[in-house]
């Protein structure tokens, strides 16, 4: 039996593993047998002060990765900290899910989800089949079917199970494009069956056998030449009880594809979007209104009675000096007026970015979105104790308003020294509403200032930074003050393998015009890299402060060691076949056909398999440029005469070097885009530690302190400390995830181009945007706007990574 079955069948009889994985069938066999990788962690965290904590705590961390025959993995790891020992290992399987692809083709096994439109079947899981076909030319397809719901019997000792019917459902979604309009149709249906349950299930429960049909159509098209226009249409049918006899005349398209009876129901939903390029930016106008209880059975949650209305508009004038950005929203529920009261909002952005010079910019923006978010003082950013005590979630307010201003100025820009001046201000309205109205102590208004200078000497790896900052708070029971400066040194070692790291700081803090508390702290911290594997972290934290009851002197010392491998790779041993000698091809008929940088000689099917391995080691590839490489390589094994054989070979060359062309522009990019964001990240460092170092300074000077919740006797008080205690969990965790991604892109920054494919997440990433980027390419677009395109969205794809692992390997702070 050939590997290839052998893999295969391993997969759909594997029972020791959660699996789910996409692959490609032409890729089987070609991968590593087996591809191990992983890491450890130690960190230890010295402690004196007056906190009631451990003098001395240490986390251990480790995590092996087994993956077979690039198909799927199996992970391992462990945990130990102060006498406790945790690990996690594969589980038994509980869902089964494959995503084989050949070509244009893609299949999706088991259980698995679909998306065929927002308003039809929207990510809901199934047990079943699911196809997706996408070859070249106008049409598209994709289809599914499968059950929705398993089956659940009513349970008259367990009442808060509630019972379910089995759900079968199935669908597809085409899309057609003619010379100037692209047409699309979703059909999705489902339907409960009724004789899938034995036992019968008591009428109050109300729970009733269904049937749903649900129809969309889109469309989108050019007016004028330069109007685009986008327009969905769904219509939904739902009987809510299929056991209820009598018939009632269709209501919508939708009711047509099911049972209709006095049960049944229908809602629309509609969608539009207007883009035109005006000078150098666009204006849009958008439309949606979904219908009270629009709902499907292939979703779990729909919005529903809403009616949007959007306007959006960009520009870039005076020769790209300024860019201008605005958007409205105008939103309203209780379509149908049967709620007692009816909720209007509108939201409205504003934001300006003015070049004067290559020295001066200026930044100005403005909200009045009404959306949850974590309003805080700057100096939540200046003072820190600990690196590891709280970690929670953020602290949410609602911000009616927010408005900022940025002037940046270049002073000096050379090889040997760089110097720059920053100003910011700020302001942030938050209020707490409950019902419409603003609740006791719920609302905020903080004015942020600060200034800095920053020199550099790039030729020394020397960063010298200087700063003061100030805010004011306004709060319903009273006025704070925070003002104070901060300075700080930043140097690399060792050919940039040693980064070493100064900063103090000193602020006083003013209630109702009363000194609170002074507090200055100084932070010594380092970190070396030792063969791109191997990283060893310093971290020392002392912090002194003082109030008119409290004095506390605390000192943080973390020492940290982290090590991650990715190459111990097994593969199956192969017997090299030498290739068929014919009668028409001997070892004298030997070929050399040489393009660009590309030589090759040998016999044809020499030339062939060195053609083969050209184009495997061709990545990131789009699937696109892929397909187009296998037709000319196909062109090229039907060649007969060696004449015609060259021909093929030299057309097959053009193509594969003018991709290669294209993928070393795209690692270039990549690579800026790396080096700026390493420069970035490494520079708002001590910002974000300042976050956290504020947060816990507060926490620990507060009277509140070491108290517990029964011996409280101000409650009002006490709540302000726990308060203080949720913000610096958040500045914490903010402080946890920066410092993974500055890790991960100083390891990046060091890597030539021709490497970074070889990097797990980069080679995740490239194969998320490539498209994009083959896209951008071929529409002729500059190379500033397709690196800042990629950089956008690279920043939150490593956010959330730095998420991820920070909670999944426990990876602690370092600098």
């Amino acid at each position: 039996m050939s590997l290839k079955r052998i893999l295969f069948f391993s997969i759909l009889l594997c029972n020791t593993i959660t699996f789910a994985q996409n692959f490609n069938v032409e890729e089987l066999g070609k991968a590593k047998l087996i591809n191990v990788s992983g890491g450890a962690s130690a960190n230890g965290v010295f402690y004196s002060g007056n906190a009631a904590r451990e003098p001395f705590t240490y986390f251990l961390n480790g995590n092996i990765n087994v993956n077979v025959a690039g198909l799927y993995n199996i992970p391992f790891s462990f945990s130990y900290t102060n006498q406790k020992f945790g690990y996690n290992k594969p589980t038994l399987m509980n869902r089964l899910s494959i995503h084989p692809s050949y070509k244009w083709i893609t299949g999706h096994i088991g259980d698995v989800s679909m998306t065929f439109s927002p308003y039809t079947l929207a990510g809901h899981q199934f047990t079943g089949l699911g196809v997706d076909l996408t070859p070249q030319g106008k049409f598209k397809i994709s289809a599914m079917y499968g059950r929705l719901v398993r089956s659940s019997e009513y349970d008259a000792i367990n009442t808060e199970l509630v019972p379910t019917y089995k759900r079968m459902g199935y669908g597809f979604k085409t899309q057609y494009a003619l010379e100037k309009v692209n047409l699309g149709l979703t059909f999705f249906k489902a339907r409960d069956e009724i004789n899938s349950l034995d036992i019968p299930i008591p009428f109050e429960l109300g729970v009733s056998p269904k049937e749903n049909a649900a129809i969309s159509f889109e469309t989108s098209f050019k007016l004028f030449k330069k109007l685009q226009v986008l327009t969905e249409f769904a219509n939904s049918s739902i009987t809510e009880d299929t056991r209820v006899t009598g018939n009632t005349k269709a209501q919508n398209i939708s009711s047509l594809f099911l049972s209709s009876n006095p049960t049944t129901t229908s809602y629309k939903a509609m969608k539009g979007q207007l883009v035109y390029p005006a000078g150098k930016g666009t204006l849009g106008l958008g439309y949606e209104r979904i219908d009270p209880n629009y709902r499907t059975l292939g979703g779990y949650y729909f919005n529903n009675d809403l009616e949007n209305v959007t306007v959006n508009a960009s520009q870039t004038l005076y020769n790209d000096k300024l860019s201008l950005n605005l958007n409205l929203g105008l939103q309203k529920d209780n379509l149908d007026k049967q709620k007692q009261s009816q909720m209007k909002r509108l939201v409205s952005s504003i934001s300006a970015d003015f070049r004067a010079n290559q020295k001066l910019n200026f930044n100005v923006n403005y909200s009045n979105f009404q959306s949850y978010t974590n309003s805080r003082n700057q100096f939540d950013y200046i003072n820190q104790t600990n690196q590891y005590e709280y970690l929670d979630t953020l602290n949410f307010r609602q911000v009616n308003q927010n408005a900022a201003l940025t002037v940046n100025y270049l002073l000096k820009n050379d090889k040997k020294q760089k110097q720059a001046f920053n100003a910011t201000f700020s302001m942030q309205d938050a209020v707490n509403q409950q019902e419409g109205k603003t609740i006791a102590g719920g609302s905020s208004t903080y004015y942020n200032t600060g200034l800095s200078y920053i020199i550099g000497y790039p030729q020394r790896d020397l960063n010298l930074t200087a700063s003061f900052n100030s805010t004011i708070g306004k709060l319903d029971t009273s006025d704070n003050l925070i003002l104070g400066p901060t300075i700080g040194a930043t140097k690399l070692f060792y050919e940039k393998k040693l980064n070493a790291s100064f900063s103090t700081s000193y602020n006083t803090s003013f209630n109702n015009g009363d000194k609170v508390n002074d507090i200055f702290n100084i932070h010594l911290n380092g970190s070396y890299i030792y063969m791109q594997k191997h990283n060893f972290g310093l971290n020392c934290i002392t912090l002194f402060s003082s109030s008119q009851t409290v004095r506390n002197n605390d000192l943080t010392a973390t020492l940290s060691y982290t090590y991650s491998f990715d190459k111990i790779k097994l593969r199956p041993k192969r017997v090299e076949e030498k290739p068929a000698v014919t009668a028409n091809e001997t070892r004298d008929n030997i070929l050399k056909i040489s393009s660009q940088n590309v030589v090759l000689e040998g016999t044809k099917s020499e030339i062939i398999t060195k053609l083969e391995q050209l184009q495997n080691d061709l990545k990131p590839l789009p699937d696109e440029q892929s397909e187009k490489l296998n037709k000319e390589l196909n062109t090229v094994r039907m060649a007969l005469e060696d004449k015609e054989f060259k021909e093929k070979v030299l057309d097959y060359l053009d193509v594969y070097n003018s991709n290669k062309e294209t993928i070393a522009q795209y690692n270039s990019v990549l690579s800026d885009i790396i080096q700026k964001l390493n420069r970035e990240i490494t520079a708002k460092d001590q910002n974000i530690e300042q976050v956290y170092t504020t947060a816990i300074g507060r926490v620990n000077t507060d009277k509140m302190h070491g108290t517990n919740s029964e011996d409280a006797k101000d409650k009002a008080a006490y709540n302000k400390y726990l308060k203080l205690v949720e913000r610096s969990k958040t500045a914490e965790k903010q402080l946890v995830n920066h410092r993974w991604m500055m890790r991960e892109f100083a390891m990046l920054s060091k890597l030539p181009q021709s490497e970074l494919q070889n990097n797990e997440s980069i080679a995740a990433f490239s194969k998320m945007e490539i498209n994009t980027f083959f896209d951008l390419k071929n529409d002729k677009k500059p190379t500033e706007e397709i690196s800042k395109q990629l950089e956008e969205k690279m920043i939150p794809f490593y956010h959330q990574h730095a998420v991820e692992r920070a909670v999944n390997d426990s990876i602690e702070l370092k600098h």
